[in-house]
């Protein structure tokens, strides 16, 4: 990747919404609260009342940027909607940049993020959606039952909702869902007897999440293999159909080449049609040469992860030095 493009792969990251789950039923939020909080109460055969709430803190007053902040206005709209016994149930996180070009520019690159993730944790609910007339990529995303990762074109989405404040023009979103919420809430109440719930969310973002790239940097070759197992699928299923899809082995691959993320993986596919390709190492290198197809390397992997960590980090160091009330976790059923 073109050193100084990477060098300007910047992110601004912050909690965007949380979903909680209390018990009994939540009072009607105090005026001024209502667009931040949405909540659903549900009563079980027992007659016990469980209320689901989805709350959006940068509504109250703007975006926040600081983990001590985020703290001290969840804390104003709980009180403010009589909640003070929750559990999270879901948390998104939103590493967002204001460059219009951005989105565009990054797509394959956090493409090739994402995928490692769906490769390493098996997921199989991935998908990209794109404006059926421009044809181009509105979101891709990977999600299973414990956590999603999502990149989508901020700007166009404000555009579709009609949203004019929102200043962010490219969102790469991780959300930790249910399922991993019950496992850290288990773990932390099997060591501890109860654990504080601002203590797991910072917990999960600086350590949890690390953890899953981590494990995923571990599997890049397999990113390649998955794609290139499902390409040459495509082609062979593909060459001779009419109408023509394509006119050559040349013609798919520029058309797929957002699916292509290194000189090795391009190699191996060349190597995959014999038939058509005598010696897949020169094919390749002709191939970058004469289109200019965009390869990663290792280390801008590793870059780019590591500017998703700083922004992590960036958003939890405000809590330093902060003195903060935190709510004590109950056994939520």
């Amino acid at each position: 990747m073109n050193q100084k493009k990477l060098e300007d792969y910047r992110l601004k990251g912050s909690v965007h919404t949380v979903e909680i789950k209390s018990p009994g039923v939540a009072e009607e939020a105090q005026e001024g609260l209502s667009e931040c909080i949405t909540s659903t109460t549900q009563h079980k055969k027992t007659g016990e009342a469980v209320t689901k709430s989805i709350i959006n803190p940068n509504k109250l007053t703007g975006d926040i940027f600081g983990f001590r902040e985020f703290q001290a206005v969840l804390g104003t709209i709980l009180a403010g909607s009589g909640i003070d016994q929750y559990n999270f149930v879901r948390t998104d996180m939103r590493f967002d940049s204001y460059d219009p070009q951005h989105y565009e520019r990054y797509a394959k690159l956090n493409r090739y993020l994402i995928s490692l993730l769906a490769v390493t944790y098996q997921i199989k609910n991935v998908y990209r959606a794109e404006d059926f007339f421009t044809q181009k990529q509105l979101s891709i995303a990977a999600k299973n039952d414990y956590f999603q990762i999502e990149n989508y074109d901020r700007s166009r989405k404000s555009e579709i909702t009609g949203n004019t404040t929102e200043p962010a023009q490219s969102r790469l979103e991780i959300r930790t869902t249910s399922r991993s919420w019950r496992k850290l809430y288990e773990k932390a109440q099997a060591e501890a007897g109860a654990d504080l719930n601002m203590e797991l969310l910072k917990k999960e973002f600086m350590a949890g999440w690390p953890s899953r790239w981590e494990k995923a940097l571990k599997n890049v070759a397999k990113v390649h293999d998955r794609y290139n197992a499902e390409l040459e699928k495509l082609y062979r299923e593909n060459k001779n159909c009419r109408p023509k899809k394509w006119r050559s082995l040349t013609d798919f691959v520029i058309q797929h080449q957002n699916c292509i993320f290194c000189k090795e993986q391009l190699e191996d596919l060349f190597s995959r049609f014999p038939d058509e390709v005598a010696d897949p190492k020169i094919r390749a290198k002709n191939f970058k040469k004469k289109y200019g197809i965009e390869f990663f390397s290792k280390s801008d992997i590793l870059t780019a992860i590591a500017e998703i960590r700083r922004a992590t980090e960036q958003f939890f160091a405000a809590q330093k030095g902060a003195v903060c009330t935190y709510f004590v976790v109950p056994k939520i059923e």
